[in-house]
């Protein structure tokens, strides 16, 4: 690895993860609304390079088990995820699994039913494919949960975890951090609630030293093609995860707290 942090040409001995983050997936192209979506064809031509790559699909939860050393990872392991829960994801989702990969689903939960985010009978036929589709909470409101106070947070995370569970009827153990936005107090909120792991964003590589806690994630846009997916999965163009909080995301944070703070007159992140 250089000093950018970027992979070397020696990329191929670097147990890397390349875990990609998805939002929504539209039908129609002309419903690609941000940047964060994904047009459905599009989709389908990332899916076949994740298949030539060779690599393994696993989940999120399955790769926190292997950073805590209490399962064997393959030495080519892909995860694919989606945030928020949109109501295309069940579509993606069928897609994914006619060619034999397996996603982690992160839902927010206060958004289940509201347009154009998934429905209670959507969720539940992603829940019957346990084998393909792991599910996770992705908070109640879509925060910053960092900017939020400590029992903000606390009931974001832990009702989220309820919330899902009571629909789905099972243990819900893994989450994601709304916006990748997280800090010492968020990640303790998420392991108190019985969170066994948490995606983060990072837009980076994970890797064997990564935190079980705070997964690294690359994200896919609109304009990502099949080519751009593949170079990621070979390693190339994009940094390895950084164990350690940068000083800059700590400086952005702090503005954003200000900011918060400002806005509504009062504030407190202990």
């Amino acid at each position: 690895m250089n000093g950018s942090g970027s992979l070397s040409s020696s990329a191929s001995v670097v147990k890397v993860i390349p875990i990609l983050l998805y939002h929504s997936v539209p039908r129609d192209a002309s419903d690609v609304a941000d940047r964060f979506s994904v047009a459905y064809e599009q989709f389908a031509t990332h899916l076949d390079a994740i298949l030539a790559s060779g690599r393994v699909p696993v989940t999120i939860g399955e790769i926190a088990a292997g950073l805590r050393g209490e399962r064997q990872l393959p030495d080519h392991a892909v995860a694919i995820t989606f945030d928020d829960g949109y109501d295309n994801t069940l579509a993606a989702i069928e897609l994914l699994c006619e060619r034999g990969l397996r996603a982690s689903v992160y839902v927010t939960t206060g958004q289940i039913g509201a347009r154009p985010m998934i429905g209670r009978d959507h969720l539940r036929l992603l829940a019957d494919r346990p084998d393909a589709v792991e599910l996770g909470a992705h908070s109640v409101t879509h925060p910053r949960l960092d900017e939020l106070s400590r029992s903000e947070v606390e009931s974001e995370v832990s009702d989220s975890k309820r919330q899902l569970e009571q629909l789905l009827g099972r243990p819900v153990e893994t989450f994601a951090y709304p916006y990748g936005a997280y800090d010492r107090r968020v990640r303790e909120a998420v392991m108190a609630a019985g969170f066994l792991s948490a995606a983060a964003v990072k837009n980076a590589l994970s890797h064997r030293e990564d935190d079980p806690w705070a997964i690294a994630r690359w994200t896919v846009c609109s304009a990502t093609g099949a080519q751009q997916i593949a170079r990621v999965l070979d390693g190339q163009g994009v940094p390895c995860a950084w164990r350690h909080e940068r000083l800059r995301t700590r400086g952005y944070r702090a503005v954003r707290r200000l900011r918060r703070t400002l806005g509504r007159g009062v504030g407190s992140w202990r």
